[in-house]
């Protein structure tokens, strides 16, 4: 890729040295502690986050909340993402252009759900070692930045 998220081509990514494969395997033995802490921080910040639309989960599914992706509708998200790094909370912003639009695949698709969702969404942090204060800090700045302006 050229360009950031801008993917001139449609490809693959299935490579793995061996001694990435040696040191996932001792990682898969931590995963479901590491899951457990992820769900109980995305639940958390599902109880106490507002004025933005948190990660829905379907009935009957588990979230592992390998990202914890809000969306601020009607807001401006670069602003708000902006305002959260002033206040020292990471963020992350993964696929902001929809896949129909990008240059490897060419599509002229109308999929306005899709584009309004590209525009809205932001990762927080969710990771499982993140503390009860890093918590705190994260609801406090995003219920600021979000319920200011937006």
């Amino acid at each position: 890729m050229e360009k950031r998220y801008e993917n001139e081509l449609v490809g693959f990514n299935a490579r793995m040295t061996d001694l990435h494969a040696a040191i996932g395997r001792v990682q898969l033995t931590k995963l479901a502690g590491w899951t457990a802490q992820r769900q109980a921080n995305a639940a958390f910040l599902d109880a106490n986050l507002r004025n933005v639309v948190v990660p829905p989960v379907a009935d009957g599914a588990v979230h592992v909340y390998h990202q914890y992706t809000i969306r601020v509708p009607g807001a401006d998200r670069d602003r708000i993402v902006a305002e959260l790094a002033e206040r020292g909370i990471g963020t992350g912003v993964y696929y902001p252009i929809p896949t129909h639009q990008l240059p490897s695949f060419r599509l002229d698709f109308d999929l306005p759900e899709t584009t309004r969702a590209a525009a809205e969404v932001i990762s927080l942090p969710v990771h499982p070692k993140l503390t009860a204060d890093d918590l705190a800090r994260i609801v406090e700045a995003v219920n600021a930045v979000a319920g200011a302006g937006s």
